[in-house]
């Protein structure tokens, strides 16, 4: 009886271990990433303390946690950073107060947690947040190797959460200094799934159902998607009425612990879940915006990766790298879930919501990944158990186990050596040392009043170091008219144009396109060409507003020229061109050889961009004494030299791109002063223009 007892023993314990490897696997995966960071310091740190976020939300949930730590955080109320001037104009209905974005309630767990931990530990936010993501986002193989273990699937809790802490795209999605929510977005729906399957397993089901209502409600303050916890609650229900077909005292508790404590947002579910669907599944499609805002560009459709169906070779790219792997780990997951269809009911939807990386975003792989190790390590576990039989061979229960951890640890080790290229992979700030540094300095440099018309991938950004509001930035404000505008009046050769179109979304936001359009019953092609010729008569807005162009946007020009040249008749624009050449060497043969194998040879002038010989049709210099231009022939790109304290920078640029305000004023400091006036010059990283006083023209 003592030998059997510690065969049960030892037996565990190689389990735990194997479980504690699993973890150690994820967290130096994501930490080795930490000896990249620290040579590139000078890069990649603001100050030796405060590294750069890597992910454009964080800086959104920073800002959040700063303003709880600072008091200014207001749940449910306007918040002041996003979607001027919006945020700053009275609303008369609930649809304009839709416009207005509000603080979240409660505060995101997230950024709630980190305040307090940096309050606590008494370092910058930053700093934690180079922790605080890796960690937390390998705590999922914890309850899922228990819920299967439970379910007689060993081989499946190990390698489900191995193939899932290494899929390529978690790695990117939980890297260091990440700061999103993807960490425990994998936690919560198993842990709920767990703790609602005991429930009907357990002699304590109360305390399981309770156990479940709080992790439905962690979930909800964590990522806030109510459908997310409706579904599983849903499907309870379903397999209470199952077993049950009456309900009793016992019943009609558990459903008032699981659906009581989280009505307050339970409520909302069915409308979530149908708008995910359309935003992710159908809206994407469309060239043009349905709906409210009809005819405008939909921003969607700059987002490559939800644009088109993925194929095999692609999705398993992110998620299990071995295609044959890839396919046998899918096939077991379908058949798991089919055959512990009882057991892991709570589990499917997650699974359906990974198999939306074939038709959508690439980080719904993240969901797939550890269904696929669950699916490796079914095969496992069913063989081991129907194969001896099979072969008429009679093991012992601990030593078939103990074969099962044999193969396991093989094929665990062989899944390492094909997630390598995740291995590989080095997180990266979403901006440098450099930008950051400017961002803060507009902290100082602009008035306490002041406004930031710029891109939207930066909103969260200059939100967080510079503490200013901006019109768009991401959370979908991205996908509204604001962007269309925002493009247009950088598109346009007219800075006159660019003046009005500022003018007038400065003073009438959302809530001023919503009552000209709507209730005013125009079209957007009549409200954009009134703008631009002057015939809309807007109020003065009462903050001054800054143009800023950074570093990241050159190559985003394609798609911002897309929007802004918008044609509303054929519903698509035309493609920008504002290429960086950086770093180019000039030969004795007066070559110029660039970045991405481009060579421009002055002589003959023309550029040999892979196998295309394209034309050069001029030569423009911007120096400290102006601009200086070489035309060489009617047709072709045109090559810009621009100056900078850190050095020239070359660019290569298409005519209606080099026309546009964004080439001329951010490449080529040109600038019109009856609209626009110069305060920070550090280009290529940052280019701050003022707009003169805005009034009606």
């Amino acid at each position: 009886m003592r030998l059997a007892k510690s065969k049960i023993w030892i037996i565990r314990g190689i389990k735990g271990v194997l479980l504690l490897a699993v973890i150690a696997v994820g967290l130096s995966w994501r930490f080795d990433d930490l000896k990249v960071w620290k040579a590139r310091q000078n890069l990649y740190f603001v100050t030796p303390d405060r590294p750069i976020f890597a992910s454009y939300d964080a800086f959104y949930f920073a800002r959040l946690a700063r303003d709880w730590q600072e008091g200014r955080y207001r749940s449910q109320k306007v918040d002041p950073y996003r979607g001027v001037p919006d945020s700053h104009l009275k609303a008369q209905d609930k649809k304009e107060k839709g416009f207005q974005p509000h603080y979240p309630f409660p505060v995101p767990l997230m950024s709630w947690s980190a305040a307090e931990l940096s309050s606590w530990l008494k370092i910058p936010l930053e700093k934690l947040a180079l922790y605080y993501t890796p960690i937390t986002a390998v705590l999922f193989v914890i309850p899922l190797f228990f819920y299967l273990e439970f379910l007689g699937y060993t081989a499946a809790g190990l390698l489900g959460g191995l193939v899932g802490v290494t899929s390529y795209i978690y790695l990117i999605r939980t890297s260091i200094a990440r700061f999103d929510t993807d960490s425990l977005n994998l936690f919560f729906p198993i842990f709920l799934g767990m703790c609602l399957f005991f429930y009907f397993q357990s002699r304590r089901p109360l305390l399981w159902v309770a156990l479940a209502s709080f992790s439905g409600f962690l979930s909800y303050w964590w990522y806030g998607h109510p459908h997310l916890v409706f579904v599983p609650y849903g499907l309870f229900v379903f397999v209470l009425w199952w077993e049950k077909r009456r309900f009793g005292r016992r019943e009609w508790l558990a459903l008032a612990l699981l659906f009581l404590p989280n009505a307050w947002f339970l409520w909302r579910a069915p409308w979530s879940l149908i708008h995910q669907l359309y935003g992710y599944v159908i809206q994407i499609a469309s060239p043009e915006r349905k709906g409210l805002f009809e005819g405008y560009p939909n921003v969607q459709q700059s987002i490559s990766e939800l644009q088109h169906f993925k194929g095999l070779l692609q999705v398993s790219g992110f998620t299990l790298q071995n295609p044959f792997l890839f396919l046998l780990g899918l096939l077991g997951a379908a058949v798991l879930l089919i055959k512990e269809w009882r057991g892991l009911l709570f589990l499917w939807p997650y699974f359906f919501i990974g198999l939306l990386v074939f038709r959508s975003g690439n980080r719904f792989g993240m969901y797939l990944s550890p269904f696929l190790g669950m699916g490796l390590g079914f095969w496992v576990d069913w063989l081991s158990q129907g194969l001896f039989s099979w072969l008429n061979i009679h093991l012992s229960e601990s030593l078939r186990t103990l074969l099962v951890l044999w193969v396991v640890l093989i094929l665990g080790y062989g899944t390492l050596h094909f997630q390598r290229i995740s291995q590989k992979f080095v997180a990266t700030p979403k901006a440098n040392a450099f930008l950051a540094r400017d961002m803060e300095k507009l902290d100082r440099l602009l008035p306490s009043g002041a406004w930031i018309w710029s891109w939207w991938d930066y909103g969260y950004a200059f939100h967080y170091y510079a503490r200013r509001p901006t019109f768009i930035d991401g959370g979908g404000l991205q996908l509204t008219p604001k962007t269309y505008y925002v493009a247009l009046s950088w598109t346009s050769s007219s800075q006159e144009e660019a003046y009005r179109i500022t003018n007038f979304l400065a003073s009438e936001g959302l809530i001023g396109l919503y009552r000209r359009l709507v209730l005013d019953n125009q079209t957007a092609a009549e409200l954009t060409r009134e703008i631009l010729q002057g015939q809309v008569i807007s109020r003065s807005p009462k903050h001054p507003v800054y143009w800023v162009f950074t570093q990241d946007l050159p190559p985003k020009y394609g798609w911002i020229g897309y929007f802004g040249s918008w044609d509303f008749t054929q519903d698509k624009g035309r493609y920008g061109f504002v290429f960086n050449l950086n770093p180019c060497r000039e030969t004795s043969k007066s070559e110029l050889l660039c970045a991405r194998g481009v060579k421009i040879d002055l002589r003959e002038h023309r550029v040999f961009w892979g196998a295309r010989i394209l034309p050069l049709a001029a030569l423009v210099v911007q120096g400290s004494s102006g601009v200086r231009r070489e035309v060489f022939r009617a047709k072709g790109f045109i090559l810009e030299i621009a100056s900078s304290a850190y050095g020239r920078l070359l660019f290569l640029t298409d005519p209606p791109s080099f026309r546009s305000n964004f080439n001329q004023m951010y490449v080529l400091r040109r600038y019109d002063p009856r609209y626009f006036k110069l305060i920070l010059d550090d280009f290529p990283f940052m280019v701050v223009y003022q707009v003169n006083s805005l009034k009606a023209k």
